[in-house]
């Protein structure tokens, strides 16, 4: 019987899905497993929710700030990001906000990082986080 439940248990492992790194380049120019999310912070005021991330492991850290348009559903309203000498707008994949009607909002998601050409050069996965700092 151990052996059967040990054989199952190894099967449902193999199946799990790999992680995804935090950042991924879509171009293939640069390998970014080691990047994560540094910090997050954020505001909402009513109907609006201003948040900026930042990732880190090198000496640039890559910084996202989104403004979202909280409703039914929430959506991206502006975004924009800049790492090393690029920069550009953000576009939401997916997106999970929860209230903060009582407390301080979560959100999290996956965003494609445009560049200038209007491209997607990154991919940011940012785990649903309570947004406990606020902006300035």
């Amino acid at each position: 019987m151990n052996r059967r439940a040990l054989v199952i248990a190894a099967l449902l492992a193999g199946c799990s899905p790999a992680k995804r790194p935090a950042v991924e380049d879509l171009r293939g120019r640069e390998e970014l497993s080691a990047m994560q999310l540094g910090s997050i912070r954020g505001t909402r005021d009513g109907d609006r929710l201003a948040m900026e991330a930042t990732f880190t492991s090198s000496a640039t850290p890559l910084t996202i700030q989104m403004t979202f348009a909280v409703g039914s559903p929430t959506t991206l309203r502006a975004g924009a990001w800049q790492w090393k000498d690029s920069k550009g707008t953000v576009a939401a994949r997916s997106l999970t906000f929860l209230g903060g009607q009582d407390g301080p909002p979560s959100i999290g998601g996956t965003f494609d990082l445009l560049g200038p050409d209007g491209a997607p050069w990154y991919r940011v996965r940012i785990p649903v986080s309570v947004l406990k700092t606020r902006l300035p």
